[in-house]
């Protein structure tokens, strides 16, 4: 059908006047439907196309297209025209299903109906019957959508179209007097209609519909968010709502836990933490509430790697390669017992098509246990073997197998061993112009596979939006020339700190790269994002986010968390300084600026509010660091001079100066990493559960206490200066090397 439309639209281009277009076309379309019924999905489709086509520009040239407010939409539909009419959501509006035994559809209706209130202060309700002017919702199959769309000119063909495309795709039209959303099946109409929320402008009486023609369909079967809840963060069930419903909206059909530690397993109780686990219960509520948006839950509960945190317990630790350490040991039985366990209770509460087994990044494999086998058989061997054990424990689940293609790359003589009802998830973070070298592996020994991007969030301030606009796009346009089955966009905590508030825009890039056809147009998917994410005209939200998105870049630090809690007082810190130093005061401005846009405009965003407070906290801690780095310049210089002329009592005294002085600014620092420390709590608060918090906030405090303990031994040096005229040597007392002489 892409190809279909895709032609159609160039020979569009092609043809001289609507006229002649309209000659051609119809009189084709005519020949076919006069030779009978078509006999091929390629036939179907191909009038598909061309009645939409002829509806769209007969629409138009007895209109006449009318001037109308730009048009944003994530994830751009893949067949669009807008007409310049628009569809006024005044008190005789009727929204109608056209089953009303459908509960999917009234779920969705209400969904629509619940968002024009929030963002357009417009009460709208489900009726019955249908009035003059209604906004008709339901499956294109049903005889009332038939009937609707065959007034609007697309007859028979429309649905014959419709009944061999895609399940997720969906037609929308938009006219003075009516609005149909029909879909092939619930899920389409549930697209139909998160597209139609964007399509909504202005407000209470004065609020209206964008005339459009829309039919749209997934690029990507599957199209998803890995979010890792094992290194710290552990939302909350409202919180992981709020996710779901959120990346519903941009067309997202899965999302995927990242589990070490956090299932409470009722057969191994000792593993998961107290208040920072997934119950059984919260579990079960989610599924219920993942089903409404159409969004599959996939447990991702490890089974080699990244399991210290079981493996430290005495009652674990026989199942681990090296002693406490991080991978099961395959050479335990144990260990097959263990993952059997976990996974019978995940199938009992997890309905879908998948289990995610992890197995990354194994690097203690061979260095325990298993030292001798792996001597003898070769580590990837051992590790193929493993995954084989773990698939026939699991296969009387009838799931399909996710597992992490990092090792398996490493051994590319053995990917042709990968039994072929395993999946692939194929990560890689770095930005590259082609990701080719590292899909066609898997692609040429017939293995399905996801491409696995990043939001670059891990270990920083703000993610790295500067590669994350590479990583998502090119990776996920590879993936689509490999016929790779779904998209799985990653979001990870490594630091223990992330915020996942702060990942949205590179959520909505992977939703909008995989649900698009590839490439993704970045200036374009920009210029759409403050309305289609926030609802709020122009680019002020998606400057910042870009903005604060590059610091990282700005000041050469591939991860802004590290440097942020990096001793201020070391010679490696003030050496960075002085290097930085007029980046440094960029990058303040810029952040700066950035605050002062979310103050002034924050109130503006009429939908994801809350990603406001999120990044107002970013730029907070972006300025703070550069104040920090600008603060510890000085002093070192000021403390040099002072060390170099002890003889010059004025010279020394500039240390004790109150105002302006580098022994005021030590306890400023303090000052602002106190209100820091509560703007991070009350964020970390809105979206995850107390586990852990203390564990960053204690971060905070031994940054608070390093400056305020530096002012307290500036005190004491300078009481000691005044009875022998000393100092103590600036390098022993953390001001780093002699600064060199100012240009």
């Amino acid at each position: 059908m892409r190809r279909c439309i895709g032609s159609e639209r160039a020979h569009i281009l092609r043809v001289s006047s609507f006229k002649q277009f309209r000659s051609i076309y119809f009189h084709k379309a005519l020949r076919s439907l006069r030779a009978g019924p078509p006999q091929t999905l390629t036939a179907r489709l191909r009038l598909l196309c061309l009645s939409f086509f002829l509806l769209v520009f007969n629409s138009a040239n007895a209109q006449g297209i009318k001037s109308s407010n730009a048009i944003h939409v994530l994830p751009q539909p893949k067949v669009f025209k807008a007409t310049g009419d628009v569809f006024k959501l005044s008190g005789d509006v009727r929204v109608v299903l056209a089953d009303p035994r459908s509960e999917d559809d009234r779920s969705s209706a209400q969904d629509f109906i619940d968002d024009v209130k929030e963002t357009a202060n417009l009460s709208l309700s489900l009726t019955k019957g249908r009035g003059r002017r209604s906004i008709l919702i339901g499956s294109i199959d049903l005889p009332a959508v038939r009937a609707a769309l065959q007034r609007f000119d697309l007859k028979a063909q429309l649905g014959n179209g419709a009944e061999n495309s895609d399940p997720e795709g969906y037609v929308l039209g938009v006219t003075p007097d009516q609005v149909i959303v029909a879909g092939r099946t619930s899920a389409g109409v549930f697209y139909g209609l998160q597209t139609l929320k964007q399509l909504v402008q202005g407000a209470s009486s004065d609020a209206f519909i964008q005339g459009v023609w829309i039919a749209d369909w997934p690029a990507m079967r599957w199209r998803g968010v890995s979010d890792d809840i094992s290194r710290g963060p552990v939302p909350t069930v409202e919180y992981i709502k709020r996710q779901l419903r959120t990346e519903a909206a941009f067309k997202l059909n899965m999302h995927s836990f990242y589990m070490e530690q956090t299932f409470a397993s009722t057969s191994h109780p000792l593993i998961a933490p107290e208040g920072g686990a997934l119950t059984p219960a919260e579990i079960r509520d989610l599924v219920l509430y993942a089903r409404r948006y159409h969004i599959e839950l996939v447990p991702e509960q490890q089974t080699f790697g990244h399991l210290h945190n079981a493996l430290k317990l005495e009652k674990y630790n026989e199942l681990a390669e090296t002693p406490y350490g991080d991978v099961l040991s395959p050479q335990q039985e144990g260990t097959y017992k263990l993952i059997a366990d976990w996974y019978r209770e995940l199938n009992e509460l997890f309905p879908g098509k998948f289990f995610h087994i992890g197995a990354d990044e194994t690097f203690e494999l061979g260095e325990g246990q298993s030292r001798e086998v792996v001597k003898e058989r070769g580590v990837g061997a051992v590790y193929f073997e493993h995954l084989r054990r773990v698939r026939d424990i699991l296969k009387p689940y009838n799931r399909r197998l996710m597992f992490w293609g990092d090792i398996a790359l490493r051994h590319p003589d053995l990917i042709g061993d990968i039994p072929r009802d395993m999946i692939v998830m194929n990560w890689t973070y770095g930005a590259s112009e082609s990701y080719d070298a590292r899909i066609k592996p898997f692609k040429d020994a017939g293995l399905d596979q996801f491409v696995c991007p990043g939001v670059q969030n891990w270990n920083q301030i703000f993610p790295n939006e500067e590669v994350a606009v590479v990583n998502i796009p090119n990776f996920v346009r590879d993936g689509q020339r490999a016929n790779a089955m779904g998209m799985m966009n990653t979001s990870w905590d490594d630091d223990g700190e992330t915020l996942f508030e702060m990942t949205w825009y590179g959520i909505v890039l992977g939703a909008a790269s995989s649900w698009q056809n590839a490439p993704v147009d970045i200036a374009s998917f920009d210029k759409d994002f403050d309305w289609a994410f926030f609802r709020s005209d122009g680019q002020t939200f998606v400057h910042v986010i870009r903005d604060m998105g590059r610091v990282g870049t700005l000041l050469g630090a591939g991860s802004t968390d590290p440097l942020f809690w990096q001793e201020p007082f070391t010679t490696a810190f003030q050496t960075r300084a002085r290097t930085v130093s007029e980046k440094v005061r960029q990058m303040r401005l810029l952040v700066e600026q950035d605050e002062e846009a979310l103050l002034r405009d924050g109130d503006k965003a009429r939908r994801n509010r809350s990603m406001i407070p999120a990044m107002l906290l970013a730029a907070r801690r972006f300025d703070h660091l550069g104040r920090r780095m600008e603060v510890i310049e000085q002093f070192s210089r000021d403390y040099w001079n002072a060390y170099l002329n002890l003889g010059d009592r004025r010279q020394v005294g500039r240390l004790r100066r109150y105002t302006g002085a580098v022994r005021n600014s030590l306890r400023e620092m303090a000052e602002e990493l106190s209100a820091l420390r509560e703007n991070y709590r009350e964020q970390w608060l809105r979206e995850n559960r107390p586990y852990w918090l203390d564990n960053i906030l204690a971060r905070y405090d031994l940054a608070i206490s390093n400056w305020l303990n530096k002012r307290k031994a500036l005190d004491e040096a300078l009481r000691v200066y005044e009875t022998d005229s000393t100092l103590p040597n600036p390098e022993e007392f953390g001001v780093g090397t002699r600064p060199a002489e100012p240009k």
